[in-house]
C-alpha cells in the first residue's frame, strides 16, 4: 500500500510540473533575494494577521520588482511566527522596513 501512496504522489508532483499555471508561481518567485524584512508576529490573532495582510497589500502595490514572502514555523510553544519578506530591490527593502518602522512594527 505505501508503494501505491508514493506512485500516486509522484504523478500528482509530474501533473503539477506541468500545469501552466504552477510553472508560471515558480518562475514569478525563482529570484534571488538580495534584501529581506523581517515581521515578527502571532498569526493566530486576527489584529496581527492583518498586520501581515497589510504589508503584503504593501508591497503589492509598492514594489518596483520582485518580491515575495516566507513564513518560519514554529517551534516548540513559540507565541510567534516570522513573516520574512524578501526583495529582489534593496530600494523597495529599504522602503519597506521604513514603512514597518513608521508603524512601530
Amino acid at each position: 500500500m505505501a508503494q501505491m501512496n508514493v506512485q500516486s504522489i509522484r504523478r500528482m508532483v509530474a501533473r503539477l510540473r506541468s500545469d501552466p499555471h504552477v510553472q508560471a508561481m515558480i518562475a514569478r518567485n525563482a529570484f534571488v533575494a538580495v534584501s529581506t524584512a523581517t515581521l515578527v508576529l502571532d498569526l493566530n490573532s486576527r489584529a496581527q494577521d492583518f498586520r501581515h495582510r497589510l504589508a503584503s497589500e504593501w508591497c503589492e502595490a509598492h514594489a518596483t520588482e520582485r518580491w515575495r514572502r516566507r513564513i518560519s514555523e514554529r517551534r516548540l510553544h513559540a507565541a510567534l511566527d516570522s513573516v520574512y519578506f524578501e526583495f529582489e530591490d534593496p530600494a523597495d527593502a529599504a522602503v519597506f522596513r521604513d514603512w514597518l518602522a513608521a508603524r512601530g512594527w
